[in-house]
């Protein structure tokens, strides 16, 4: 993946990538501390996502957008700024940003942005056809949970790899999906029944070898 990095501060600039570098050092990543080097550097690098603040010395980051739409209609872009205008927001929506983190941020919050986009792409890039729960997820609508309607305890990266075992094996008893995970059994089964609760899964008993009752949850493919 080829990041380019548009931020004026470039003590930010080089914090964002030393962070990013660290979580995944196989990218690739460019800083242009305006937007006149931002475009030199598209010319001279197959650039894959941009990340881009508002307010640049020479130009302000949605008219950078702009432009670069205009040459690269299928750039990548979100938006890390300060600003919190409604305008700015609506611009960068309109343009196709695909999300907008207010300054100062978490740089937790930014690696997780950015491999949620290299997620979904890998996905896009591998699936000839999608489902409408892998649509629906990559485009942010129903079916996926906002982080912060989460209820305590569940945390949205560990339901999101539970959900995709269950899209690879549809049927799972806690402690064998706890074992799989490297997760306790306790833990397995606080998310499983929040995802029955939510209609993803049905429940029935297994008795097992033992004859011991255990609950057997399976994915709910109606």
């Amino acid at each position: 993946m080829k990041i380019l990095i548009v931020e004026d501060d470039f003590r930010i600039a080089e914090m964002y990538k030393e962070y990013l570098l660290k979580n995944a050092p196989e990218d690739e990543i460019h800083i242009a501390l305006n937007a006149a080097e931002s475009l030199k550097t598209i010319q001279n690098h197959d650039i894959n996502l941009m990340l881009v603040d508002i307010y640049l010395p020479d130009m302000h980051g949605d008219k950078l957008i702009e432009n670069v739409l205009k040459q690269y209609p299928y750039m990548n872009f979100i938006v890390v700024t300060a600003s919190q205008e409604s305008e700015k927001v609506k611009n960068a929506m309109q343009l196709g940003a695909l999300y907008y983190l207010v300054k100062p941020v978490k740089l937790d919050k930014l690696s997780e942005t950015v491999n949620d986009y290299k997620k979904k792409n890998v996905t896009l890039s591998k699936s000839i056809e999608l489902e409408q729960d892998d649509i629906d997820m990559y485009f942010g609508r129903i079916g996926t949970p906002a982080v912060n309607s989460l209820p305590k305890g569940i945390d949205p990266l560990t339901l999101k790899k539970i959900e995709e075992v269950f899209s690879n094996q549809h049927e799972w008893t806690s402690s064998q999906l706890g074992e799989h995970l490297g997760t306790s059994r306790t833990t397995v089964r606080r998310y499983l029944e929040y995802m029955r609760e939510l209609g993803k899964l049905t429940v029935s008993q297994d008795f097992g070898d033992k004859g011991r009752p255990e609950k057997k949850y399976r994915k709910n493919l109606s």
